[in-house]
């Protein structure tokens, strides 16, 4: 599964000799605030630029000063907590970093210690658990979240004759074998592909599971029931001969997105906006359902108080003004960030119809699925043991026998993780 260009994901393998260093050295990171500045690092995208702008003219006398850093974003962080020197009063982290952060959290600052539980409670409990650690401490506050859906042409269907209507789409398509029914016909009758590869459908699969391939003791679970399960739809979908097996987000799926090849697609929340970019001639034609087998998140990233910063309650302020939900509804409209706070859904920005999807309400699609998500644990190593799974899948639309295909991703998962660990 590709995720957001904004929050893509860095290398797997990001040296344990780096988490070593830091453990070993005892980081303590000196703070960039003791200048009497206040400083922000983010990546491209993390929220919109008006957010930014206004929280600089609200901050002003604080000196706030945010650093827009692209490219790397983690290992920029992880070296900059090495070096001790420079490190922001406040940074953003990645969804997909924080597992490996919460190893550090000595590096962060625990944030029950300073926002009551009333104010968190407009956060899900899923995604503050994404950041806390197994003694309970919270080392972030979450800026977005990536609730999935499905999202599909409503002319396509309706020529092919299927159900077009939001409502009916989800009906026809609510577990994953009737939406495999549901590709079939729309193949036998369009042509068109149901999803984009294989791996898609395994990532999303595993999305929807409460269970990934490491347990919390650090266990090997990539051969469990859960992960089989999600290869074998995989297999079936592909000998189904509904899945394109082309890259999510290359100019050929830009270009069957555009030519209605494949015109339904699981995404989260932000995958509207990769939609919408790579095809805007097509406005007005795309609806919203709720996803085949079940909600999933992907994406949906944190801010943080490293534990060096000088004035902890003032760098909170600027969280707290950066993922208001007037803030939040403000990002959603401008990079298509899925609000965390579930007081910024009542804001306009939100409820207004999309007229890309025909002026539907999409955003309701998505809090429902925010509502029955699972919580599942992420291990900082489900990255290095999940990568096996997905080469091997693509493998297999090469000739691979895939009961082979599925021994050797095992086989190089468990290596994965011994090395990793």
């Amino acid at each position: 599964m590709r995720t957001p260009t904004k929050r893509r994901r860095t290398a797997a393998v990001l040296a344990t000799a780096v988490a070593a260093a830091l453990v070993l050295t005892g980081c303590s990171a000196g703070s960039s605030a003791s200048d009497g500045k206040l400083t922000a690092w983010l990546w491209p995208g993390a929220l919109g630029d008006s957010v930014v702008s206004s929280a600089k003219k609200e901050f002003a006398s604080d000196k706030l000063q945010v650093n827009v850093i692209g490219g790397d974003f983690k290992q920029k962080l992880v070296t900059t907590f090495t070096g001790k020197t420079n490190v922001p009063s406040i940074t953003g982290v990645k969804g997909e970093d924080m597992p490996y952060f919460l190893q550090q959290s000595s590096l962060f600052t625990d944030l029950k210690s300073l926002v009551p539980a009333s104010y968190l409670a407009q956060f899900p409990k899923w995604k503050l658990a994404e950041a806390t650690t197994s003694d309970g401490k919270l080392i972030g506050i979450p800026t977005d979240i990536g609730p999935s859906a499905l999202f599909y042409r409503e002319d396509v269907l309706a020529e092919a004759g299927l159900p077009s209507e939001p409502a009916a789409v989800a009906a026809a398509t609510s577990t994953w074998d009737e939406y495999f029914a549901f590709g079939k016909q729309l193949k036998a009758k369009t042509g068109a592909s149901l999803e984009v590869s294989m791996g898609d459908v395994f990532s999303w699969s595993m999305a929807q599971a409460d269970s990934g391939f490491v347990s919390k003791s650090g266990k090997f679970t990539g051969d469990s029931a859960t992960v089989k399960e999600a290869w074998d739809r995989a297999v079936t979908a592909e000998k189904a001969g509904i899945v394109a097996n082309i890259e999510d987000g290359s100019p050929d799926w830009a270009s069957a997105v555009n030519q209605g090849k494949i015109p339904t697609v699981i995404g989260a929340a932000w995958h509207a906006g990769d939609i919408k970019s790579a095809a805007p001639d097509t406005s007005g034609k795309w609806r919203v359902t709720a996803t085949p087998g079940g909600p999933g998140n992907a994406g949906g990233s944190f801010l943080t108080i490293p534990a060096a910063t000088s004035d902890k309650k003032a760098a909170l302020k600027v969280i707290e003004a950066l993922v208001a939900p007037s803030a939040q509804a403000t990002t959603y409209s401008q990079v298509g960030n899925f609000p965390s706070s579930s007081k910024a859904l009542s804001e306009s920005a939100l409820t207004e119809g999309d007229s890309f999807f025909g002026g539907q309400d999409t955003v309701s699609v998505f809090q429902k699925s925010i509502e029955s998500m699972p919580t599942k644990y992420t291990s900082p190593y489900d990255a290095q043991v999940s990568a096996p799974y997905l080469v091997e899948l693509t493998n297999i639309q090469g000739g691979k026998d895939p009961d082979q295909a599925w021994n050797d991703a095992v086989k190089a998962a468990k290596s994965a993780l011994e090395s990793a660990q």
